[in-house]
């Protein structure tokens, strides 16, 4: 019987033990495996979305960048509106200086209405209304103009009030020295009656002809107010006037305390009787033109107020606003 093996009773069950728990092992190790592996995956899109997103706004910076360059480069709109319309200046300026002063009228026109720059905008309406005043006072044909066919038993007076306009400026416009006219013969006259605007705010005064303005002016006005606004005529037109004061008396033309400076030109308002001894004068106080200096009359340089003096009939309609 020693021949015969006999296995111990728990030999089998530690066999598959063994085997058990190297299918455990290894179970867990698969599993390791595979939640390193997913874990993996799940990270690279983010990581590469993060590498994205860094390249997008690294790109946008520089696009950034490059657009501020571009408008450090590149001038504005308003910017170039304002080159332009300097130019247009300059352009004017060229064509009064070759004698194209109807050109050159338009083109500050368009300046005047455009340009944001108050000092460029004073400087065009000044330089517009030289032009348009050379240009008006010559024998050369405008809108403002027309002209007239010298009839038999005419002469220059009856021919001023025929065409609301004066002597002087029918001699001045068409070149007459002396008062012989001819019959037949044309002549410039003033197309439409001149309308007188003043602002009293601006302390401007603009001269209209044919509800275009021919030149502006900067005046004085009336202390605390007292220059009326509204609608008024001319009445008296005088060349170097003597002054009544408010307080009486009369201060005869070139006495230092004559207010009144070289021209005088009353004006009214028939309705409005209590506005009386009102008028646009001249004088040489240059530091009084454009503040309110006067006792309610509308004061000029007396260059300027002997030119529109030259211009305008009696009863020309003047208006006065605030």
């Amino acid at each position: 019987m020693s021949d015969i093996y006999v296995r111990p009773y728990d030999s089998g069950k530690r066999g598959s033990n063994r085997g058990l728990l190297i299918a455990v092992v290894l179970a867990f190790f698969l599993g390791g495996v595979l939640w390193w592996w997913s874990s993996r995956q799940a990270k690279e899109p983010k990581q590469l979305d993060a590498v994205v997103a860094g390249e997008s706004a690294a790109a946008k910076v520089m696009e950034s960048k490059v657009a501020e360059e571009i408008v450090k480069q590149v001038p504005s709109v308003k910017q170039s509106a304002q080159i332009d319309v300097n130019k247009r200046f300059a352009s004017a300026q060229s064509l009064i200086a070759s004698g194209k002063l109807i050109e050159a009228s338009k083109l500050l026109d368009e300046v005047i209405s455009t340009t944001s720059d108050a000092n460029l905008k004073n400087s065009a309406l000044r330089m517009q209304g030289r032009a348009n005043m050379d240009l008006f006072l010559s024998d050369v044909p405008t809108d403002q103009k027309k002209s007239y066919v010298i009839q038999p038993g005419d002469s220059l007076d009856r021919i001023a009030k025929k065409n609301n306009t004066t002597v002087a400026l029918l001699r001045r416009m068409n070149g007459i020295k002396g008062t012989l006219i001819y019959p037949g013969a044309r002549l410039l006259v003033p197309a439409a009656a001149f309308v007188i605007k003043v602002d009293k705010s601006d302390r401007t005064l603009d001269l209209m002809i044919g509800g275009k303005r021919l030149k502006r002016y900067s005046i004085g006005v009336g202390q605390y107010g007292k220059t009326p606004t509204g609608t008024f005529l001319t009445v008296v037109h005088q060349s170097n006037p003597d002054w009544t004061p408010p307080s009486g008396g009369i201060v005869k033309f070139g006495d230092s305390r004559n207010v009144l400076g070289t021209r005088w030109m009353s004006f009214e308002d028939k309705t409005r009787p209590e506005f009386k001894g009102y008028g646009i004068h001249g004088t040489a106080d240059r530091t009084s033109i454009g503040g309110e200096t006067s006792n309610g009359c509308i004061r000029m340089l007396n260059e300027d107020v002997e030119e529109v003096f030259l211009l305008i009939p009696r009863g020309t309609q003047i208006v006065i606003s605030e």
